[in-house]
C-alpha cells in the first residue's frame, strides 16, 4: 500500500523504465546522445531518465586533489575490470558512489574555497536559473545551494509527453541543460562579483541516472539534507536554498535530520 501510494507522485520516467514493454520508445538512444563529452569527462545519459547533478564552484577544489581522488577511482575501478568478479557492474558503481561521497566531503569542508553561493544575491540568481527551466526541459523534484556547490533532482521525463510523436533530435539533453543553467547563471553572479570573463563554475559535473525507487529516494534525501550534514542547518527546511517539490512534502516522507 505504501509502495501504492508513492508511485503516484513518483516521476514519471520510472514508470517508463518499469514498464518497457508498454513505452518501447526509452531503450531507444540516438547515437548524439550516447557519449557526451563536457570538454573532459563523457557521459552517457538515458533519455528521459531522472538524474542526481552535482557541480561545484571553480577552485572549489584543488587541481591536484582532484586529481589525486580519480586516479584513485580509476585504479580500483582497473582492477575490477580484470578480476573475473561475477557482478563487476555493482561493484563499479559502488566505487564511483565512494568517489562521490569522498569528493563531495571535501566540498562539504569548504578549505580554502570560494563561498561565492552564501551571498543571498549570487543564491538567487542561481536558484532563478534552475527553475527557470522547470516545466519545461525537466520537472524539477529538488535542490541545494551549498557555499561551494549545488545538489539538484532533474526529471526529464516531461519532454517525452512534449513531443508527441517523439523526435530525439527535439529533445534537450543534461549536457545542454546544465549548459544553459551553468552560463547564464556564471554571467549574472560574475557581474554582481565584479568577476566578469572569469570562471565561475567548475568544468566538469557529476551526474546518475536514477535506477529505481530506493535510489530516487536517496537522492533526494541526500539534497536535502546536505545542508545538515555539512552543519549548515539543524534542519533542511531552515536553509534558504534548499528546496522539495511540495508533492513529496504532502506525502510526510522520512527525511530526518542527521544523527
Amino acid at each position: 500500500m505504501e509502495r501504492d501510494r508513492l508511485k503516484s507522485v513518483l516521476p514519471v520516467s520510472f514508470t517508463y523504465y518499469i514498464n518497457l514493454k508498454k513505452y518501447k520508445i526509452l531503450p531507444i538512444v540516438n547515437k548524439k546522445l550516447r557519449t557526451e563529452h563536457t570538454r573532459r569527462l563523457p557521459h552517457f545519459h538515458r533519455v528521459g531518465a531522472t538524474f542526481f547533478i552535482t557541480t561545484n564552484l571553480y577552485g572549489a577544489i584543488p587541481k591536484e586533489t582532484l586529481k589525486q581522488l580519480q586516479i584513485k577511482r580509476d585504479e580500483l575501478i582497473g582492477r575490477i575490470k580484470q578480476e573475473n568478479q561475477v557482478d563487476k557492474e555493482r561493484e563499479i558503481y559502488m566505487i564511483r558512489r565512494a568517489y562521490f561521497y569522498e569528493l563531495d566531503t571535501y566540498l562539504d569542508a569548504c578549505q580554502n574555497s570560494p563561498k561565492h553561493l552564501t551571498i543571498p544575491e549570487v543564491a538567487a540568481i542561481v536558484e532563478k536559473e534552475i527553475r527557470k527551466h522547470d516545466g519545461k526541459y525537466y520537472n524539477l523534484v529538488a535542490f541545494t545551494l551549498m557555499p561551494n556547490h549545488m545538489h539538484i533532482v532533474l526529471d526529464f521525463s516531461i519532454q517525452l509527453s512534449f513531443i508527441n510523436p517523439f523526435d530525439l533530435d527535439l529533445y534537450t539533453n543534461v549536457s545542454e541543460v546544465m549548459g544553459k543553467i551553468k552560463g547564464s547563471s556564471s554571467f549574472y553572479a560574475n557581474k554582481i562579483l565584479g568577476n566578469s570573463g572569469k570562471s565561475f563554475w567548475g568544468v566538469s559535473y557529476y551526474d546518475r541516472y536514477i535506477r529505481d525507487y530506493n535510489h530516487f529516494f536517496g537522492a533526494v534525501n541526500y539534497t536535502i539534507n546536505n545542508v545538515v550534514k555539512a552543519k549548515i542547518a539543524t534542519h533542511w527546511m531552515n536553509h534558504p536554498y534548499t528546496w522539495l517539490i511540495s508533492d513529496y512534502q504532502k506525502l510526510n516522507l522520512i527525511f530526518p535530520n542527521n544523527r
